[in-house]
This record gives C-alpha cells, structure tokens and sequence, in this order.
C-alpha cells in the first residue's frame, strides 16, 4: 500500500498487479508466476508454514470454474517459497454434489482436482460433514450486521498463511463473487454460512403455496412441514439454504428486497473475522476468465458476459474485488451477452448493487477502493 498526494491531501492507494490476457507473449502460467514474483509473497509465506491455498473447485457440470492448472502453478510457487501447501475448500449449505466431504473430493476430481494433479494434499476444510470448525469473533461491526461470530473452517483456522484464489464471476444474490466472497463465505463452516445466509433465507408466501410437499422432500434438515395444507418452516432446525426456494414448483417463496444489501454486509463481517487471526499472512489472485452471470456453485452458471480479461495479484481483498469489478466494466461484451455497458454489470444482471461489499469491507478496515493497476 502506497500514499498519492493529492491537493494536500493524503489518499491510500493499493497496489493491484495485472495479467493482462491481451498484452505481451507470456503464457497463463508464465503469467501467474510474474505476478507471484512480484508479490511480497516472503511475508505472506515462511518457512515450513502450512498454507490454505483457498479456491472453489466447481459444482459438479460446471465446467466454468478455475482451471487446475492455475491452482497447480501457485502450489509450485508456495513450494519454492517453503510453505507446505494444502488446497482447500469447504462444504455446501445446499444437499448436492458438494455437500460432505467425501462427495466434494469425489466432484473435485471430477473436475480435474486431485492431489496428483495438484501436487499437494486437497483438503476439505470443515470436515466430513461441514461442521468442523473454530469460533471467532467479529471484533469490529458496522451498522446492519449484528454477527457476534463466526465458525471458521477447522483446517483453515489452523493454517499459518494463506493464498486466495477467486474466480471474478457473478452471483445471484450478491451480484458479484471474488476474494470477499471466497473468505466470507467459503471459509466457514455450514454453521458460519447459515449465520450469513439468514440474510436472504426465502419468505413463505402461504396464497402461492399448493401444499404439494416438495419443499419437505428437499429439506435435508428436517425444517419443513406441510401443515393446514401449506408449508411451514422450523427456524431453530432450518440452515437458511434456500433449497426450498430453488425448487418450489409454485413460486411459493420469495427473497426478500433486501436481501442483496444485507448478504453482502454479512460477507464482509464474515471476511473480516476469518481474515483477522491471518495477520496480514495472506495474499489474493483474481481470475478474469469465464465471467458467468452466476457463481461456481451453479451447473450451468450462464454463458459467459464479457472476453476473458487476464489475472490479478493483491494483498488487498478490497483493491482486488474493485478492480476486477471495474476491468469486467470496461471489457469487451460477447456476442449475444446479458450485460450491457455501463457501469456494474454484473450488479445490474443480478439486480444487485456488488460494491457494497467492497466498501463494508473497507469501513472494517481490510484495504481500499483506490488502486493502481501495475501490468506485469
């Protein structure tokens, strides 16, 4: 981080290192391991630590999601630096191909990850059920989040540093995924998720609901019923997974206004407090590539909305979100995209405002919007 002066004024700017996918003759890998160089990575990594390489290895058929390959260049690069790497992600609220950890590892080596592949252990870090973890607190809070905690996946608790690795892309609630929403959300436990998720958990609207009973046959929790001949929802049992939204044949559900706003000043508390026992041991790299109109955790996440615009290297996660956000603005749309120019498309897709996260984060003190884009 660095100061611009300017009229007398001191403003912090952050330095955000740039790949860019249409500039010079460097391949993806040569490119990753130029940014990685560039990286203070010697304080982020010391001798011997054990370092979470953070990433989302794709729901099962999304095929949308980082490539293996990147994920293995920065395992050889946390090697050279002596760290004893370990990729790692955590457990799904929702009951699909990701939901223990024995069917997360099964659908990562579906998708091409595994520890030969990775040439590291892959880790799935909330344990075999999702429920593994260690509390932390949210020390510092800011208007419309009352989080006391968070539950912090049990294996990323324990690691000494930290790399991560977000695919920039979009979401259906927050409007934007990227190193915000990769720590916030990705690295807690099902418990840590559903005390994010409680922001958008789906409203029963009794007039629409036929009492056919599949928000019951969904529920691997146990918290709907059909009672009177309308759904009715246990909120001590329920884990806030909306999968009772995602598949009501009735439209019977609706997300509350607010929801947006409100998820992503979680995610940013939830970022916050898993970031902080870190001390500063940890860095981010952003991929432009496959910027979908919906996140990993999607089969089919879209058709992607812009040209693939190269990686970023940060040790801010504010800087880094920023900047991805502003490079898929002013990217050339595809043929056929949702987006439109302007600005936050990804936002205007999902009707959501993605910059409330980044500036939540930056009042938690995390880093900064201003950047300064430097191309590798």
């Amino acid at each position: 981080m660095f100061f611009v002066i300017n009229w007398n004024k001191a403003i912090k700017v952050s330095e955000v290192l740039f790949f860019n996918y249409r500039r010079g003759k460097k391949t993806v890998y040569e490119g990753i391991k130029a940014l990685l160089q560039k990286l203070p990575l010697t304080k982020v990594v010391s001798k011997d630590d054990l370092v979470a390489i953070k990433v989302h290895m794709g729901e099962l058929g999304n095929v949308t999601h980082i490539r293996p390959g990147i994920v293995r260049e920065i395992v050889k690069f946390v090697k050279a630096a002596g760290g004893q790497p370990f990729v790692t992600d955590t457990t799904t609220l929702y009951p699909h191909a990701r939901w223990t950890a024995m069917k997360y590892l099964q659908t990562a080596a579906a998708n091409g990850f595994t520890g030969e592949s990775m040439g590291a252990p892959i880790i799935i870090a909330d344990g075999l059920l999702g429920y593994d973890g260690t509390k932390r607190p949210v020390s510092r809070r800011v208007e419309g989040c009352d989080l006391g905690e968070v539950e912090v996946a049990q294996s990323i608790a324990e690691a000494d540093a930290m790399v991560v690795v977000s695919h920039a892309k979009g979401h259906i609630i927050a409007g934007f995924g990227g190193a915000i929403k990769n720590v916030g959300m990705g690295c807690l436990t099902k418990r840590g998720k559903a005390a994010i998720h409680r922001t958008d958990l789906a409203e029963i609207n009794a007039e629409n609901c036929s009492g056919c009973g599949k928000c019951v046959e969904i529920c691997v929790y146990g918290a709907m019923r059909i009672e009177d001949g309308k759904a009715q929802r246990d909120i001590e049992k329920c884990m806030n997974c909306n999968s009772c939204y995602f598949n009501c044949p009735n439209k019977a559900m609706k997300i509350p206004n607010d929801a947006s706003n409100r998820l992503q000043v979680y995610l940013a508390h939830g970022t916050a407090a898993s970031l902080e026992k870190f001390d500063g041991k940890v860095c981010f790299i952003n991929v432009i590539q496959d910027v979908t109109p919906l996140c990993d955790c999607a089969a089919h996440a879209g058709n992607p909305v812009v040209a693939d615009v190269g990686i970023l290297a940060s040790m801010d996660p504010v800087a880094i979100d920023k900047a991805s956000l502003d490079l898929i603005d002013c990217a050339e749309l595809v043929p056929g995209a949702l987006a439109e120019d302007g600005p936050d498309r990804l936002g205007r897709i999902n009707h959501a405002d993605c910059t409330i996260q980044m500036r939540v984060a930056k009042k938690l003190g995390m880093g900064e919007l201003k950047y300064q884009i430097i191309e590798i």
